[in-house]
């Protein structure tokens, strides 16, 4: 594997089952065991949900299926 990541999904009924509103990525590095490779995706998972957050409460945005779009009237 080359790359892990993360997903921030929209909250439904499911598990991780709801539109995807934003994704990371973290390179795999040659000498991660899983302890090194958790910590670096939750330090870009923090990220990508404090900036994503920020703009879907500055910016509002729109569900349309499972879509996700930011920029939208607030919904």
């Amino acid at each position: 594997m080359k790359v892990s990541g993360a997903s921030l999904f929209v909250v439904d009924a499911g598990v991780d089952t709801g539109p995807i509103v934003a994704q990371t990525t973290v390179p795999v590095e040659d000498d991660d065991d899983v302890e090194t490779l958790h910590e670096r995706i939750k330090v870009a998972e923090r990220a990508m949900l404090v900036e994503t957050v920020g703009r879907m409460a500055r910016e509002g945005f729109t569900i349309t299926g499972r879509r996700v779009r930011l920029g939208g009237s607030a919904g």
